[in-house]
């Protein structure tokens, strides 16, 4: 009798909008970035919380991150049997592409498949969840990453930033540095696909940046066809200390689509020190 074949396992790093308790409950394997304040060194997630990087901002100390090291990913590769799909931001902006790669060369036995998704936070977060579901249901390696890589490029994402200063910093999109600055106390609504930033609009009140989300969620809806009360449509409303505003994005949205799948989630330290405070976003796709 053959043995039955281990489920393929889930792994991506803490830059993607998951708790601890949701990753356990789907099964994924949440590789910690590192976060640097003042020479000291952090794990995200398990050593750094959000709240502990927002108060760190709010008094102008500045850390920084860095990937997952190649060493981090062998051990989550060769944590448990199965083979293993390991979804990454994509290379354009982040080293952890490349760490991840060079890992599944060198761990032990079982078949590796890394996938750039070309999103991050919220996005990864839609992306992560898909892929942890088919996984589950028994979807083999190729064909989960087959249908992982549509999935990546249906995912559509948006975010109203309170200042551009720090993604500017990151230079993790560096078209943002032409788009203005936070003393004309403006708040910019940003299309981002593909590790790349778009401008849509510049609003003067968190508010109209929140109904500018909200139209953006539609027209994702509508482009992908998805039904008339959001039939289908999968999204995440994401922020970084901005709760209030992203239960009413999320509010507008459960009235206007009630039959999509809707959640809310917060960024992790390491995604939050790329876009500073006051940040709230969505991240959407059509099943």
């Amino acid at each position: 009798m053959t043995e039955a074949r281990p489920p393929v396992r889930v792994v991506v790093a803490t830059s993607t909008c998951l708790t601890p308790e949701e990753a356990r409950g789907l099964g994924v394997t949440l590789v910690p970035m590192r976060v640097s304040v003042e020479g000291h060194d952090y794990r995200d997630v398990l050593d750094i919380t959000p709240a502990d990087l927002y108060r760190l901002l709010r008094r102008h100390v500045l850390p920084t991150t860095a990937a997952p090291s190649i060493g981090d990913y062998v051990a989550a590769f060769d944590a448990a049997p199965g083979a293993v799909l390991c979804l990454t931001v994509g290379s354009r902006i982040s080293a952890m592409d490349e760490a991840a790669r060079l890992a599944a060369e060198v761990s032990s036995g079982w078949p590796v498949e890394v996938v750039e998704t070309g999103t991050a936070a919220g996005g990864m977060r839609l992306v992560t969840m898909a892929a942890a579901e088919l996984a589950a249901a028994g979807a083999g390696l190729e064909e989960l990453a087959d249908r992982v890589r549509a999935i990546c490029e249906r995912v559509e994402m948006a975010g109203m930033l309170e200042t551009v200063e720090y993604l500017a910093r990151s230079g993790r999109v560096p078209e943002v540095a032409r788009w203005g600055s936070s003393v004309l106390r403006v708040r910019l609504v940003i299309r981002f696909r593909q590790g790349r930033g778009s401008l849509v609009t510049i609003v003067r009140s968190p508010l109209r940046g929140v109904a500018e989300l909200q139209k953006l969620a539609h027209e994702v809806a509508r482009r992908q066809e998805a039904g008339p009360c959001g039939e289908r449509l999968v999204c995440t409303v994401f922020h970084g200390d901005a709760a209030s505003l992203a239960d009413e994005l999320c509010s507008r949205l459960r009235r206007d689509l009630p039959r999509a799948s809707l959640s809310v989630s917060e960024m992790t330290a390491a995604m939050a020190t790329h876009v500073g405070p006051g940040m709230v976003g969505m991240a959407a796709y059509v099943e």
